[in-house]
């Protein structure tokens, strides 16, 4: 085959995959469709932010604030410094070991996470995908039987779209039943969830915990996320698999900035908490819609028949959701993002009156 041809044909089989596809930005509106974390003060980032600008020269690279921001996650992690390494978000992260780590099979659970299974078929991986049992929990003969045959497996938990946290000690057995394959595990929202899986991938050889400072933290825009996994792994990856400069010397600084008042973002976190099961428990008062448990920052709902009554009122009120439709075996879906008490109330009131 000629080089011309070669191209082409490459090409044309990127051209063919599937991809993730960015929100419309619509002005004015309620957004709760992309799970960023609008309850986190908007003044106390624009603080964080402005200080952050204060203290930096951006003419030059950044040379110790990654140290520094290493020093601050591993704190809040409960890990040690030498077993944490960021990235520019997580996603850069899972595009870094797809990239270099030369897997051919992996196994996910689905649904998931679409990213990941996007970012595999471009890399040229084979995707094996297990379904979730009907209520989300994880079928683990089945997902067990798959991944054994795989040398890449991906667990996200809590899980996006449907936000449940995988049961700790299914995982455990899982992680510690695949032995010579890598487990990623895909924790960006675990903050608002029960417990975190740092500690233990910090003892295995096989296993990475993603998170990322997106979601609880309130940084999407800033593109900081990071892993946790065993030190020599984390060495590696430091030294040359990332890139020297992975995040900007502006984005390390708001980092470090808000990492320092971990306690409001704490604060914060919990009343996230509240309010998800204040929404919740008005929802499921609701005849045709079904609430799945969550332990994220969203709400995974079934509105079944109700989907396009719904769907209309919520776009004629200005509020924005991720609508997933028919996905799983589950009829009329949608995503919720649990935002601020007034954004969450007006979802709510559009709901109750339009059912």
């Amino acid at each position: 085959m000629s080089k011309k041809n070669w191209l082409d044909g490459n090409v044309k089989r990127i051209a063919k995959l599937g991809r993730y596809t960015k929100p419309e930005k619509v002005e004015g509106a309620i957004k709760l469709d992309s799970n960023e974390n609008f309850a986190l003060d908007r003044e106390f980032i624009a603080g964080v932010t402005a200080e952050a600008a204060r203290q930096v020269d951006v003419r030059e690279y950044p040379l110790d604030q990654l140290e520094q921001m290493y020093s601050q996650l591993a704190k809040y992690a409960g890990v040690s410094e030498k077993c944490v390494a960021a990235g520019s978000g997580s996603d850069q992260v899972i595009e870094l070991l797809l990239s270099t780590l030369g897997s051919k099979r992996a196994t996910v659970f689905t649904p998931t996470f679409s990213y990941f299974i996007n970012r595999c078929e471009l890399h040229g991986i084979k995707v094996d995908q297990v379904p979730l049992k009907r209520d989300f929990d994880l079928d683990k003969q089945a997902f067990l039987k798959s991944a054994k045959k795989a040398d890449l497996v991906y667990i996200c938990s809590p899980n996006n779209p449907t936000g449940n946290q995988l049961d700790r000690k299914t995982i455990i057995e899982i992680v510690d039943s695949l032995e010579g394959k890598l487990v990623l595990v895909d924790e960006a929202y675990v903050d608002f969830a029960d417990y975190s899986l740092s500690r233990d991938a910090t003892k295995r050889d096989n296993v990475i915990v993603l998170r990322t400072l997106s979601k609880a933290f309130g940084l999407a825009g800033a593109r900081v996320g990071y892993m946790v996994a065993n030190e020599k792994f984390v060495q590696i990856f430091r030294s040359t698999i990332q890139s020297p400069y992975p995040i900007s010397t502006l984005s390390l600084a708001i980092a470090s900035g808000v990492l320092e008042r971990a306690s409001y973002v704490r604060e914060t976190i919990e009343t996230i908490r509240k309010e998800r099961s204040r929404v919740a428990g008005r929802l499921s008062k609701i005849d045709g819609l079904e609430i799945f448990r969550s332990d994220a920052n969203f709400l995974f709902i079934e509105a079944g028949r109700n989907y396009q009554v719904i769907s209309s009122a919520l776009a004629s009120n200005g509020i924005i959701v991720k609508m997933l439709g028919n996905i799983a075996g589950h009829k009329g879906c949608m995503r919720v993002t649990i935002g601020t008490r007034e954004m969450n109330d007006k979802f709510l009131q559009c709901v109750e009156g339009t059912l």
